[in-house]
């Protein structure tokens, strides 16, 4: 176990649009609580402009683009993989092995075999912490609407319906690495979005117990398919439908709707709705980033001090399999 009383020294592969946009903000928020010390990159030009980003902190910051000499810089205690997850496998078992904790990027695998060696994997570390970086367990809006449920002023939740819609095209920066359309990574974009939504639906309404997804293909840049339906029961007696589509010609969409006996809630990006038995409505404001901060703040929590980790590894695999499952079998009804 590191000492409570330091902070947590972090390493970082993978210097990509994911490190620079999603998690960039969070660490520059976490000074003093998490200290970026070390980069890895497969280019070292691009790990040394990230650690620009740093500002007048950018000499402190070591940059390689070679995994042993990284995970060898003194004092590292903890690394954060943001590489694509078709390797994050090879790259958890080097951290792991250099007896760091790791706080990976999601899905937790690109197919199930690999899913399952990771599962393993961890449970040969136990010492070390090791987390998947599935935001949304994080988010303040879904924790808001959490706890909101938990109070039982609205009573049972019964029904969850979940709208994202987007037009990616072919130029789009997440594109540009091209693993998720990749055949190695036969899930493609409703795997690697989709295992944020499964997870906030186990956050609010529990474990999915059965599912049955619809998918589509309107493009020819997105892969095997770019969006689908997800219709889902869990293990509560709630139901429900998780709708992703990337080809949405000039539609840019975001709402999440959950009905409960004596009320509903509203989610819509940027504020929370919440209306209850007397028929008011309160609304508030959340913050922006999507639980990236707050995921950041856990995985030092649990590193330093020993708190416990809500993304595990097999918490991660539960979310994952909703869809490699369903994608294997397409219009069936699988259950969990």
């Amino acid at each position: 176990m590191v000492d409570a009383n330091k902070v947590l020294r972090l390493g970082l592969m993978g210097t990509g649009v994911a490190a620079r946009e999603l998690h960039w903000p969070a660490l520059a928020a976490l000074q003093g609580e998490v200290e970026l010390v070390a980069l890895c990159n497969r280019t070292l030009a691009k790990a040394e402009d990230f650690a620009r980003l740093a500002g007048e902190r950018a000499g402190q910051i070591a940059c390689y683009d070679d995994w042993d000499a990284f995970l060898a810089h003194p004092g590292l205690d903890a690394v954060l993989i943001a590489l694509p997850a078709t390797q994050n496998l090879t790259a958890c078992r080097a951290v792991l092995a250099a007896g760091k904790h790791v706080l990976v990027e999601k899905p937790l695998a690109a197919t199930p075999e690999d899913a399952g060696r990771l599962l393993a994997l961890a449970a040969d570390y136990p010492a070390q912490v090791s987390m998947v970086a599935e935001n949304l367990r994080y988010s303040a809006a879904l924790l808001q609407i959490r706890d909101w449920l938990a109070s039982g002023v609205a009573g049972q939740p019964y029904a969850l319906h979940w709208t994202a819609t987007n037009e990616m095209r072919s130029d789009n920066r997440y594109l540009a690495s091209g693993w998720r359309t990749d055949a190695d990574f036969p899930g493609g974009l409703l795997l690697d979005v989709g295992v944020h939504y499964a997870a906030a639906v186990e956050l609010l309404l529990g474990r999915i117990s059965s599912a049955r997804l619809l998918t589509s293909r309107t493009s020819t840049h997105l892969g095997a398919f770019d969006g689908g339906s997800l219709q889902f029961s869990t293990a509560s007696g709630a139901h429900g439908t998780l709708n992703l589509y990337f080809s949405a010609i000039g539609r840019e969409g975001f709402k999440l709707l959950l009905l409960a006996e004596h009320g509903s809630a509203e989610f819509d990006g940027r504020t929370v709705t919440l209306i209850g038995p007397d028929g008011m409505r309160h609304v508030q404001a959340v913050s922006g980033d999507f639980g990236y901060t707050a995921e950041l703040r856990a995985f030092a929590s649990a590193v330093l001090r020993g708190e416990p980790n809500a993304s595990s590894f097999a918490q991660a695999w539960q979310d994952m399999q909703v869809w490699t499952a369903t994608l294997a079998r397409p219009g069936e009804l699988v259950l969990f």
